[in-house]
């Protein structure tokens, strides 16, 4: 499996570390219901921050290595909400305003990376490996159902034991997440401070047949030239 290059981003929960962060253990309410896009951006950013752009003040005063603290982790959430990453209320953020904030934290903080939001499925694939292979996590959006929003159809996430077989657990709609790994047949990825797998074949299934392709997609994330 193609993987990321240095360790995933960790927050101490009560004395364990996560596998990248989760909305669940934040004290705002709605972060808590609908704040997982700003979960994804901040583990990026705090990804390309620790490994790409060493000495970037965009997160003075968080450790460098290791598992970053509960409570600075919330706080840190916060100010990303407050200051770039707004949310509709009970709805969350979607793609392109995901992006529209990315891009001015790194104009804001000088970080040589670009962002886009992705409309197609035509390079999904493609594009998440190149980006994997630049070490840069890829944000993934798993659309809400369409063309009935309030739809409870999900796409399912896997747990993977130590004999190699993947047993489902869970499963999400208009949520995000962050691809940290990807093969022929996995993605995989964290949610909710947790390591999961998402088959591929499912996702497109569900992209196309319970959701949209535009809302089902990546955060494209380069390096400026």
């Amino acid at each position: 499996m193609l993987m990321l290059q240095h360790p995933y981003i960790s927050v101490d929960v009560h004395g364990r570390p996560s596998f990248g962060g989760g909305q669940q253990h934040s004290p705002d309410p709605m972060l808590r219901r609908c704040g997982c896009g700003i979960i994804a951006a901040a583990d990026l950013l705090l990804y390309l921050s620790r490994y790409h752009v060493p000495g970037s003040t965009c997160f003075d005063g968080l450790p460098a290595e290791g598992s970053i603290p509960l409570p600075d982790y919330n706080a840190l959430i916060l100010r990303l909400h407050r200051r770039y990453f707004p949310v509709i209320p009970y709805a969350g953020i979607n793609g392109p305003m995901l992006m529209a904030g990315m891009l001015r934290v790194f104009r804001d903080f000088h970080m040589p990376f670009t962002a886009r939001w992705c409309f197609s499925h035509e390079r999904l694939w493609t594009r998440i490996e190149t980006q994997l292979q630049k070490d840069i996590p890829v944000i993934l959006s798993v659309g809400p159902n369409f063309p009935v929003f309030w739809g409870k159809k999900t796409v399912r996430f896997y747990t993977k034991t130590d004999a190699g077989v993947y047993i489902p657990t869970s499963g999400a709609r208009a949520h995000f997440i962050t691809v940290t790994g990807l093969d022929e047949t996995w993605m995989q990825i964290s949610s909710w401070g947790r390591l999961y797998y998402l088959s591929r074949a499912e996702f497109i299934a569900y992209a196309r047949g319970e959701s949209l392709a535009p809302a089902s997609n990546i955060l494209l994330v380069e390096r400026k030239a």
